[in-house]
């Protein structure tokens, strides 16, 4: 199997374990903000985010969670986690090395206006 070096990576490929973020304005409350995040992985997806949410809940109490979705990546046996959760901590709190995983901010991951974000992210994992 050829080794992937994260460095070098400008899009990541739906076939390897990895996280895609982005984050905005919460649109239901100027105060916080608004996270998404995919974790794709065979196993271990919801520690992963749990250890995310983690973090921001050290420093501010309280995640509201918008949306969770989970289902399989296309010809892999991966599969995807997309959960979007409202914080009031901004995203430098974060240290994503804590993760062991290749990870990109996407700023496509956002809300849209017309159709839905899961929309976006079965796009990405679900096509073949």
């Amino acid at each position: 199997m050829k080794k992937i070096n994260p460095q070098n990576l400008k899009a990541v490929p739906k076939e390897i374990r990895h996280i895609r973020w982005n984050w905005e304005q919460s649109p239901d409350n100027s105060e916080l903000v608004r996270y998404h995040v995919v974790v794709v992985d065979d196993k271990g997806r919801n520690g992963i985010l749990e250890g995310i949410m983690q973090q921001l809940g050290v420093v501010r109490s309280g995640i509201d969670i918008v949306r969770r979705v989970e289902r399989p990546v296309s010809n892999s046996r991966l599969k995807y986690l997309l959960c979007s959760f409202d914080n009031s901590a901004g995203p430098q709190v974060i240290d994503w090395s804590k993760t062991g995983k290749i990870v990109r901010r996407n700023k496509d991951l956002y809300e849209r206006k017309r159709g839905k974000i899961e929309d976006y992210v079965s796009r990405i994992y679900e096509s073949s």
